[in-house]
């Protein structure tokens, strides 16, 4: 037989899960009030030429979309392959250093790639806005080689 309590108990439970797991999502990514964070200026693509993995974000989204592997090269162009549990997306584009970041332009998406220290590791932050339908992403990547 359920007690009364225990339901009550359990109900005021879910506001307080819900509310933990809002704050450790929006805690993982630079913030103006986060001094652990620091901006990088990007002079030069040779900065962040690689390979980054990451995971993204859609706009207004608590829980990250997808895993997504990403490529700058040298010749400033990028690569992306990503993944969630219902689709796979790719795509490639150019970018070029502006403003201390490098931002992309193609007809179906707009990026902006951002440096970052973070405790004494470099993080590439990624905003990138959908044309076709206007949906916005943010990912954040580690360095890979």
């Amino acid at each position: 037989m359920n007690h009364p309590f225990r339901l009550r108990k359990s109900c005021l439970a879910c506001p307080l899960i819900f509310m933990v797991c809002a704050v450790v999502a929006c805690a993982g990514g630079p913030s103006q009030s986060d001094p652990s964070w620091k901006s990088v200026p990007i002079t030069d693509v040779s900065m962040v030429v690689g390979e980054w993995d990451g995971t993204v974000t859609k706009d207004k989204a608590m829980f990250p979309e997808g895993a997504v592997r990403l490529i700058i090269r040298a010749n400033s162009t990028y690569l992306f392959a990503g993944e969630t549990l219902s689709k796979s997306a790719v795509g490639s584009g150019g970018v070029e250093p502006r403003e201390g970041r490098l931002i992309g332009d193609t007809e179906h998406r707009a990026v902006t790639f951002t440096l970052y220290d973070h405790k004494g590791a470099r993080m590439l932050v990624v905003d990138t806005t959908n044309k076709e339908n206007g949906t916005q992403y943010h990912g954040q990547f580690t360095k890979v080689r």
